[in-house]
């Protein structure tokens, strides 16, 4: 005897609002059954594995859709695994309950290496899509091995009716019965609005369900089928048509969907089209994605790699805990998503799967990590990766750079993670020079150097605006020499980890002596006799700056600013120091090289000033306001703001007054 009972949610609203808002067209609602379909019967297929007398005999897969014009009628039919009566009351009467997720949890608690196919439904929601089209749905369902079978419908009213049957075929059938505005209507009558030939929303119409089917569900695995009426001749014995005789109805069943994976396919086979499809239903994203990155090795180890570049990078990309991973197919069973151990971590932006031919279907997620031959396979997705930026640098430079543009950043991290891979990696990182405001590579910053330069300079910061006026550039404008400017964090790593690239050492711009610039002997001289002239200025203010500064001395930097801070060559940068304090290291003060110009008026003044007995506090004042105005040059914070503006009211003041 039927039941009826009350759907557990907020019944009417709840409802109309998920068939009217959750979903921005009306067709999504067949790929919305074709997906669920499609998850019933990799779940059987699933649980088959262990247990074959699930299959009950019926093992041909596939998904069936079967229009009728005159009940005006959607039937979509499965040989799925199936529910049973309190399966339907738990999934289908309450709202927004995930079969799919219920189902995969299940599993996992079974054991936590337990592999789980690839679901598709993971919101609870497609089913109830169906009342966009429909004025009642009925859902037949007999569960595999089970001994009833279940009716349940609905008029989507906040209520349903479910009641037990006997036992029928295993998998599901559900019926639509569309809405009278969909109905296909001709002409005549006297009302005007009766008058409609054409209706675009008519559900029983081949063409619209095939169109569907191939615009949202061509690559689910299984055979997406409809019965098609065709109409041949009569032919005679050799099979030629009888002229004038009738040609004959005949019902043939026509494969919707090319019910093959995506990536067993050749690569040329496969258009952009569905490349975007595929994208779109692996990776939940709404864009098209910016690369296809596709192969398949064969010899020792055979297997397939389907990857895609997103166009954008996700919000996630740095969280401390990002979705990461490819998909683990072993001959074309879903083993796992997310597998980490797929792909390097400066590759986590990669979207997509591999397919094994050799991994047993037993592999476990603990296994997976220990596993030679997985181990083997992200090697070759990385330099396969790699390459393939290396050829977009080169053939493609506009895509490269908008690649670049969105996960730049993610692939240095590269030469922390995968340290042996730093030679290819710095064949295609892109930085920011002194040049200009566009992006060169370090190959093209080699070419430009200048006659008897032996080290490629850089210069790290928080920003490109504050690095591109920074002091300790000064000398290398004013001989040609191009620097690289590097405002990231992540650029501290991979300066740390490349020290050198085509046989040219990289070196700070704003650490060490600059003892790698071309100099004639008698710059050389002059530098010399420069120290000597500023010996006493750079001593007295060296023992007045003792608690902050390491050393004074004369800077060979310098052609327009007054001074400048610099490190040690094997000292902490300063953009270092602060990055180290901001994870919340404990760091010990670090001292630097105050640097003076002794071209600047203001440096050859002090070194008169030095040179008299006028006592430390007026020259401690004036040691106090260089190093700080060195430290507002970079960028960095001062320690006593207030203090330091006052003396320079005080020294503008003394300025204007004489």
């Amino acid at each position: 005897m039927a039941e009826t009972r009350t759907f557990q949610a907020q019944t009417n609203k709840l409802l109309d609002l998920m068939i009217h808002s959750i979903y921005a067209h009306k067709d999504v609602f067949l790929r919305e059954l074709v997906s669920n379909a499609s998850d019933a019967i990799d779940k059987v297929r699933f649980l088959a594995l262990t247990d074959s007398e699930l299959l009950e005999g019926d093992g041909d897969f596939k998904i069936k859709l079967v229009p009728d014009a005159d009940k005006h009628t959607l039937t979509i039919l499965d040989n799925g695994i199936g529910m049973t009566f309190d399966e339907v009351v738990e999934h289908i009467g309450t709202i927004a309950r995930s079969g799919a997720e219920t189902f995969a949890d299940k599993v996992k608690a079974a054991g936590a290496d337990a592999a789980t196919p690839d679901l598709i439904g993971q919101f609870g929601v497609g089913v109830y899509s169906a009342f966009m089209v429909a004025k009642r749905v009925v859902i037949e369902t007999c569960k595999a091995k089970a001994d009833h079978a279940v009716r349940w419908e609905s008029a989507g009213d906040g209520t349903y009716t479910i009641e037990r049957l006997d036992k029928t075929r295993r998998g599901t059938r559900i019926t639509l019965f569309l809405r009278d505005k969909d109905a296909p209507k001709t002409e005549g009558g006297d009302d005007e609005e009766d008058d409609v030939v054409f209706n675009a929303d008519n559900w029983t119409d081949t063409w619209k369900i095939r169109e569907t089917i191939k615009k949202y569900s061509d690559f689910i695995a299984f055979p997406v089928v409809m019965d098609t009426k065709k109409y041949e001749a009569e032919v005679d014995d050799e099979g030629k048509a009888v002229e004038g005789a009738e040609r004959k109805e005949k019902i043939v069943e026509e494969t919707l969907n090319s019910s093959k994976a995506l990536w067993t396919r050749p690569a040329a086979s496969i258009d952009a089209d569905e490349h975007n499809a595929f994208y779109k239903h692996l990776s939940r994203d709404w864009n098209d994605p910016a690369e296809t990155i596709h192969f398949h090795t064969e010899g020792a180890q055979e297997w397939t790699a389907l990857l895609y570049v997103p166009s954008k990078a996700p919000f996630d990309l740095y969280s401390r805990e990002p979705r990461r991973g490819l998909q683990l197919y072993i001959k074309r069973v879903f083993i796992a998503e997310d597998v980490k151990e797929l792909i390097p971590e400066h590759l986590r932006f990669l979207k997509g799967l591999v397919d094994s031919a050799d991994l047993p279907l037993n592999m476990s997620r603990e296994t997976v990590q220990h596993d030679r031959l997985v181990g083997a396979i992200k090697k070759r997705v990385t330099n396969k990766v790699t390459g393939h930026f290396k050829d977009m640098l080169t053939q493609r430079r506009d895509a490269y750079v908008k690649m670049w543009d969105q996960f730049g950043t993610c692939l240095k991290e590269g030469f922390h993670y995968e340290a042996g891979s730093k030679d290819k990696l710095a064949d295609i990182v892109l930085v920011r020079t002194t040049r200009g405001d566009g992006w060169s590579t370090l190959a093209e910053v080699v070419e430009r150097k200048q006659a008897g330069q032996t080290a490629l300079y850089y210069l790290t910061g928080e920003k490109l605006e504050t690095l591109q006026s920074a002091p300790q550039l000064e000398v290398f404008r004013k001989r040609n020499i191009e620097v690289i400017l590097l405002p990231e964090a992540v650029d501290e790593i991979m300066v740390g980890a490349l020290d050198k690239y085509q046989d040219m050492e990289l070196k700070s711009a704003a650490k060490g002596e600059l003892d790698g610039l071309p100099e004639s002997e008698e710059e050389t001289k002059a530098k010399q006799a420069r120290g000597d002239e500023f010996a006493v200025l750079t001593a007295r203010l060296g023992k007045l700056l003792d608690e902050t500064c390491k050393q004074v001395r004369i800077s060979d930097r310098l052609t327009d600013s007054a001074v400048c801070l610099v490190s040690d060559s094997d000292g902490m940068s300063s953009q270092m120091e602060r990055m180290m304090m901001a994870m919340g290291q404990s760091m010990p003060a670090q001292k630097r090289i105050l640097e003076l110009n002794p071209d600047h008026t203001l440096i050859q003044a002090l070194r008169d000033l030095a040179t008299k007995d006028s006592g430390d506090e007026r020259l401690r004042e004036f040691a106090e306001m260089l190093f700080d105005q060195a430290l507002l040059a970079e960028g960095a914070p001062i320690k006593n703001p207030a203090k330091f503006a006052q003396r320079v009211a005080s020294a503008m003041t003394f300025a204007v007054a004489h």
